[in-house]
């Protein structure tokens, strides 16, 4: 559980592995980067993994607000301060907001863009989901990601989402064309509001030199529901986008 000062604020990241580094953001508010240590230790090898907790979320700093860009300047001051030039940077859910508009600003910086069913943009039916009622399970979950003041992140969370800049901003059919990256899309047919299957078709129109994997009788988490499948497709791709194509 190393911590480093980002942007002023305490950030929590996880490693393993060895290799070209790959930067996994999760980032929802059911997720934490020491959980994916060990899937990552078992289905990613080749691979110097790198999983940032952002900014107000499990492992990191639990602040009351943070406007958007925040996350993206973060992720900077993450790679300058492990002296990290480029990296494939792959990213699920809301990790894939912040990851594209990453690509999109500091083009330079990712060798590959790695896209685990994307949100593209927000929606009231997506939001009215998250504020929905949460089981006893759902609960249980938020705590063992982010401490005793689980509820105040979670309500950090859902306000941040209810942003009219935060959804201006992570709107990212306006930065999809310019994404120089080779992009790898991934995603389960099984769809659902808050991840839209859609999103990923749409997405995958809009950037260039993008794959599309729509994985059958699958639900929207490709990397945990057919994680062989997905890190066979994803050595692929970065085999055949080598830095500098």
């Amino acid at each position: 559980m190393p911590l480093l000062t980002i942007n002023g604020c305490a950030h929590n990241y996880e490693e393993c592995g060895s290799g070209p580094p790959l930067v996994y953001i999760a980032g929802t508010r059911f997720d934490s980067a020491a959980d994916w240590v060990p899937y990552m230790r078992e289905h990613a090898g080749g691979f110097r993994v790198i999983l940032p907790d952002p900014r107000g979320m499990a492992g990191s700093a639990h602040i009351s607000e943070v406007q958007p860009q925040d996350w993206v300047a973060d992720l900077t001051g993450l790679l300058d301060a492990l002296s990290i030039t480029q990296v494939h940077l792959a990213a699920e859910t809301f990790g894939t907001r912040i990851a594209t508009r990453f690509a999109a600003e500091q083009p330079e910086r990712v060798a590959t863009l790695i896209l685990n069913a994307v949100i593209a943009y927000s929606s009231p039916a997506a939001d009215d989901q998250r504020r929905a009622d949460m089981p006893e399970e759902r609960r249980r979950a938020l705590e063992h990601h982010h401490g005793a003041d689980w509820q105040a992140v979670n309500e950090f969370y859902l306000a941040i989402h209810a942003s009219p800049e935060f959804h201006a901003y992570f709107d990212l059919r306006k930065v999809a064309p310019n994404i120089a990256a080779p992009t790898l899309l991934l995603r389960g047919d099984i769809d659902d509001p808050v991840h839209p299957v859609g999103h990923a078709v749409e997405l995958h129109t809009l950037i260039p030199r993008s794959w599309l994997a729509i994985y059958p009788n699958t639900a929207f988490n490709v990397l945990r529901n057919r994680p062989k499948e997905a890190w066979d497709l994803i050595r692929t791709f970065v085999a055949e986008h080598p830095p500098g194509r």
